[in-house]
């Protein structure tokens, strides 16, 4: 993985089988469609992943790790815009500037949100700008690194008179959990 260019990630993505992580939450139903971008970025001939880190006064998900995404506007004309329309809201980032490839399968979360991931490279001159009402902090780390590390775990947790598993990643010393470790999860599957 430390050695792999960007055409050859994007080839063994495009050539893989996915391995699905578990998120059946169906008694949850219904959920808010929505969508995330899985930022990569070629920086000194490593990949790494752009993650950000919500602001306290969020609504949904304050302080917790997380790829760029939200839920769908009616006027979002599909998910993929979806998820670029808000990677340009918190990271500044124009849809010009990233190279989308694939997807991920969707995943169900425990608080109601179906999530589509997308994965894209961002143009390595892009600028950050992140909007400070949504991101207290931009996360870069060697995708390597992410992928590499097979440490998670699950724990049940009890909603609506159900528990339900939910993933923890520690990675690069970051508490990421939830949806984000699960598709941390699902993208490390894919390249082992």
């Amino acid at each position: 993985m430390n050695r792999m260019t960007r055409d050859q990630l994007i080839t063994r993505f495009q050539l893989s089988n996915f391995s699905r992580v578990s998120s059946d939450f169906s008694s949850l139903a219904p959920f808010t469609s929505s969508a995330v971008l899985i930022p990569l970025v070629v920086r000194n001939d490593q990949i790494n992943i752009i993650l950000t880190k919500r602001t306290s006064h969020l609504r949904h998900h304050p302080n917790q790790i997380s790829f760029p995404g939200g839920k769908a506007d009616i006027d979002d004309s599909s998910l993929m815009y979806t998820a670029l329309r808000e990677n340009y809201e918190e990271l500044g980032i124009g849809e010009t500037q990233v190279d989308i490839f694939g997807n991920l399968p969707n995943l169900q979360t425990i608080t109601g949100f179906d999530i589509k991931p997308f994965i894209g490279f961002i143009d390595s001159s892009a600028r950050f700008c992140p909007n400070p009402h949504e991101v207290a902090d931009i996360i870069e780390l060697p995708l390597a690194q992410v992928l590499e590390s097979e440490a998670h775990f699950t724990l049940r947790v009890p909603r609506k008179n159900s528990s339900h598993l939910v993933y923890f990643k520690p990675t690069g010393g970051w508490p990421i959990w939830g949806a984000t470790a699960a598709i941390i999860e699902q993208l490390r599957l894919v390249f082992h």
